[in-house]
């Protein structure tokens, strides 16, 4: 198996521990906040869910998949945080 169909197995694992995390109340302070940092909704956990579920099947399928799945999501959370950045 090659190193990039293990990182899409990591980002498998990563996001769905990232979904799973925002219903556990140890890490949400009194206002809500994963962390006292951000906030997290239904919408961003199911954002999370299936970006994970999408790099696992990506990595399950081949190296080309998982090398387009990196390209695509890649791109895309770039953008999220710069956006983030500008509001």
């Amino acid at each position: 198996m090659s190193l990039i169909r293990k990182l899409g197995f990591a980002y498998f694992a990563l996001f769905v521990i990232v979904a799973a995390m925002s219903y556990v109340p140890q890490f949400k302070d009194a206002n809500g906040m994963m962390f006292g940092l951000f906030r997290l909704d239904l919408y961003d956990d199911a954002l999370h869910l299936f970006s994970g579920l999408w790099a696992g099947i990506a990595a399950l399928i081949s190296t080309r998949a998982t090398v387009n799945y990196f390209k695509l999501f890649g791109t895309l959370y770039f953008l999220d945080g710069v956006l983030g950045l500008i509001t």
